[in-house]
């Protein structure tokens, strides 16, 4: 059994698939009737119709071959400039990419990304499907339409597409985690809309996916877990206790969020936004002493979690 290893996420990834071939079809040239009693002249020059047509077909092959060296050198681009920072331009450059070469299903993939990441959700789904109408990578497609209709307030879709992406890929633990988040946001977002009982029952079912991965687990052989060497053994990671925080939080499970939290506040990708939703917990129990220390270690991690803060404080919990 073949298992890929996991890629580690990041805030935006920079990097972009060769763009896919383009294939050219020649029509076949149909030959002229000879003239009745008349020899064809072997030294016939060509039709100016036939040299029309082998012109245009030339073009056409020189600009598809331009538009897709463009479009890899504006992706390339973008990738350098969301690195350093400068989202707009890296989101200029992107664009430019998907207009030379809009078969590319990663250069749509990675759009989605950057417009999720600077708040343009109606965008980010409209490329989300895009990329999942020319992607190979299923589980990837699906799990960027999952956080594109989450981003959307689209929450019944968001989680069937989470799911879907679990059962393309049921040995890849970064679907599971996608799943959980997918869960805890869903519940977050139909708090804050006043629905308690669908808010419930996607809190509810963030708290299950630990148990859908040890049965998963429990299905592997002795031979296949021995020859498990291509990534690591599905396993609950700190991403996946920071959204099993969450959710617990939002639920009024207080002692086992903070437990869970804490343990995700230990990993440096996770650390941020753990420690955030402990300063909320701490908030919430009226430890502001606590909630603010822990939210200046959160700031030292990256400035955007004061803002994150002020938000989560806001919502209501079960």
């Amino acid at each position: 059994m073949s298992k890929k290893s996991r890629r580690k996420p990041v805030a935006i990834p920079a990097s972009a698939e060769p763009p896919v071939k383009q294939v050219l079809k020649q029509s076949n040239q149909v030959k002229a009737a000879k003239p009745a009693g008349r020899r064809q002249d072997k030294h016939r020059p060509a039709r100016p119709a036939v040299l029309a047509a082998a012109t245009v077909l030339c073009a056409a092959v020189f600009l598809t071959g331009g538009s897709l060296a463009a479009a890899g050198n504006y992706a390339q681009q973008a990738g350098a400039q969301l690195q350093a920072g400068n989202a707009q331009q890296g989101l200029a450059d992107l664009q430019k990419a998907v207009t030379y070469n809009p078969f590319n299903a990663d250069y749509h993939g990675e759009l989605a990304r950057v417009y999720l990441a600077t708040g343009q959700p109606r965008q980010a789904l409209a490329e989300a499907l895009q990329t999942a109408a020319r992607s190979e990578r299923l589980a990837d497609a699906r799990a960027l339409l999952a956080q594109a209709y989450l981003a959307n307030g689209k929450y019944e879709e968001a989680v069937a597409h989470a799911r879907r992406a679990v059962e393309l890929a049921p040995y890849q633990i970064n679907w599971y985690e996608t799943l959980a988040a997918v869960y805890a946001g869903a519940g977050r977002g139909e708090l804050q809309a006043g629905q308690k009982d669908a808010a419930r029952r996607h809190l509810t079912e963030a708290l299950q996916v630990p148990a859908m991965i040890q049965a998963r687990v429990n299905g592997l052989g002795a031979e296949e877990k021995r020859l498990w060497k291509d990534a690591p053994m599905l396993a609950v990671t700190p991403h996946l206790q920071l959204y099993l925080g969450e959710a617990e939080y939002m639920l009024g499970q207080q002692p086992q969020a903070e437990k869970d939290l804490q343990a995700a506040s230990g990993d440096n990708q996770a650390k941020g936004e753990a420690l955030t939703w402990l300063a909320v917990l701490k908030h919430k129990q009226g430890k502001e002493a606590e909630a603010q220390k822990l939210l200046q270690q959160a700031d030292a991690v990256n400035k955007g979690y004061t803002n994150m803060y002020s938000q989560l404080v806001k919502t209501p919990v079960l």
